[in-house]
């Protein structure tokens, strides 16, 4: 087992970086919208934007967080993105934690919000203010997902829907990247060290490009849901997104397995594996198949069977590949299957769960083992509990854990670890791989948010909870906070912006800020 670094207390004294008007800006009504985005304002594209209209919105992938991006950009015009849309994250200027600045800052680490308790965001990994720069070193501006695997010695990073400068002239719309990283636990943030495929002009490249076609039309993008390497070869699930409507609602084309054996220089789709549910055929021709995508050789069309399998999560446990698998969008329940690893490429080879120790080759009434609605999940073992741990974002918590003894549970009842007060648009909760057989007690974790429209990584003291009676309780303060002008006026941060950890906890015992309110987003 390689050696890993003692866990180390994130440091108190940060940089804070000059804190102006326009980094508190308040976002404009239109970022407000209830209505479905779908790809809205995209040439070629249609969808509706919501009642209020998208036209000069800062919401959405290019919005005016915290300053990051200029008035005027896309906002509500550009793609919703990954697994989100407008209408199912944003709930409002006053639910929102990014539009209460003073309960951010800005350090080393990046635009982060300052939690006290079990849990704690360490870093902004990507995004403007990011300690990786990827606005400037990969034109990667805004971004979601952050799904994480160990392939030989580095931590691989993928994203969803990632976007450059956020202009109407050049979004640099990629339907999926990759990044890499230090390998080892990331006690102080992620170490990005390049992006894999990068493109001549510098720029993180898509590993499978989606055709970007309008709304419910062919295929708006393609969306990569879980990943792991075996042996030398990187596999990863992608979904086709046809169509983004209702609130926390979508439809795919298929589901498939990708693979690349040079390192994730290049990306392959295994045209046997297709999961299909319409009959699209248009893909962006740069898509590279195994063998040819014909009328004969494509799998054939079952929308019932593969509803339910359209979006994954992978575990790799006693010589099998897991897949935890759930239909599109966010309120299905979730189903598993599993396969040998040295036979993940063949079809036929998958059994799925049937309930008790049964495992069949047909994946029809397969049993559920984890209620509806599960969203976006991520399921790892940690050393630490001796458990199998599931995290996904449920109405009630943003980051919600469930533990068992075997992958196919049954598992506990949620615990939450983050909630709304926290993260009131968050999504997405990645498990970093260092925390699937790490010894300590801390669980490391990317998780997205719409408003930023990029990804954070946060870490989780397991040790302060019990799952085997799980509670609402973050063990997580975010009530005991300050206002920036309190924070000056005690001189808690000084003329360079650097914090004064004591006094600005006795400042925030004497002038506390208001707590953060509770709002459910429209449509969940």
């Amino acid at each position: 087992m390689r050696r890993r670094s003692a866990i180390n207390s994130l440091l108190l004294t940060v940089p804070v970086a000059v804190m102006s008007v326009s980094l508190v800006a308040p976002v404009t009504a239109a970022a407000q919208s209830s209505g479905s985005l779908g790809s809205a304002g995209l040439p070629g594209s249609s969808g509706s934007a919501g009642s209020t209209g998208s036209t000069g919105s800062q919401s959405g992938p290019c919005n005016n967080f915290l300053g990051n991006f200029p008035p005027g950009s896309l906002g509500l015009n550009l793609t919703t993105g990954s697994l989100a849309n407008a209408a199912n994250s944003v709930a409002g200027a006053a639910a929102s934690s990014v539009r209460d600045f003073p309960r951010w800052i800005t350090s080393d680490q990046g635009t982060i919000p300052v939690l006290k308790g079990a849990t704690s965001v360490l870093q902004l990994v990507t995004g403007p203010t990011s300690p990786a720069k990827t606005d400037s070193e990969y034109n990667i501006h805004g971004t979601d997902l952050g799904i994480m695997f160990e392939h030989r010695d580095e931590t691989m990073v993928m994203f969803g829907d990632t976007f450059g400068d956020c202009t109407l002239t050049d979004n640099s719309w990629r339907s999926n990247v990759m990044l890499t990283a230090q390998s080892d636990t990331p006690t102080n943030g992620l170490k990005i060290t390049g992006a894999r495929p990068r493109a001549t002009n510098g720029d993180a490249a898509a590993l499978v490009q989606g055709a970007h076609e309008a709304n419910g039309v062919g295929e708006v993008t393609v969306i990569p849901t879980a990943a792991i390497s075996v042996g030398d070869t990187m596999y990863m699930r992608v979904m086709s997104v046809r169509d983004w409507n209702a609130p926390g609602g979508w439809n795919t084309n298929y589901s498939a397995l990708v693979k690349s054996e040079d390192d994730g220089a290049n990306w392959t789709v295994l045209t046997d594996s297709m999961r299909r549910v319409t009959n699209f055929t248009g893909w962006d021709p740069t898509v590279d198949f195994d063998t040819p995508p014909t009328a004969e050789n494509l799998p054939a069309v079952d929308q019932d069977g593969w509803y339910g399998m359209q979006m994954s999560a992978f575990l790799e446990a006693d010589g099998h590949l897991y897949e935890y698998m759930t239909p599109s969008g966010r309120r299905g329940p979730a189903t598993l299957a599993r396969v040998d690893l040295d036979k993940i490429e063949d079809p036929d080879a998958y059994e799925w769960f049937k309930g008790g120790t049964t495992w069949e080759s047909d994946p029809d009434n397969s049993y559920v083992i984890l209620p509806r609605p599960v969203e976006e999940l991520s399921v790892a073992y940690n050393e630490h509990l001796d458990k199998y741990v599931a995290l996904t974002s449920m109405a009630s918590g943003v980051v919600s854990m469930r533990v068992a003894d075997e992958p196919q549970g049954p598992w506990s009842e949620p615990q939450t670890l983050v909630n709304r007060r926290m993260f009131p648009n968050a999504y997405a909760p990645m498990i970093h791989p260092e925390s699937i057989t790490s010894d300590g007690n801390y669980l490391y974790y990317a998780l997205s948010t719409w408003d930023a429209y990029n990804v954070f990584l946060l870490r989780t003291d397991l040790d302060q909870f019990d799952f085997s009676a799980p509670s609402a309780d973050t063990k997580t303060d975010v009530q005991s906070r300050i206002t920036v002008g309190e924070a000056v006026k005690a001189g808690a941060i000084n003329d360079e912006g650097v914090i004064d950890e004591q006094r600005l906890e006795e400042a925030a015992e004497t002038a506390p800020a208001a707590p953060e309110p509770i709002t459910e987003p429209a449509g969940r």
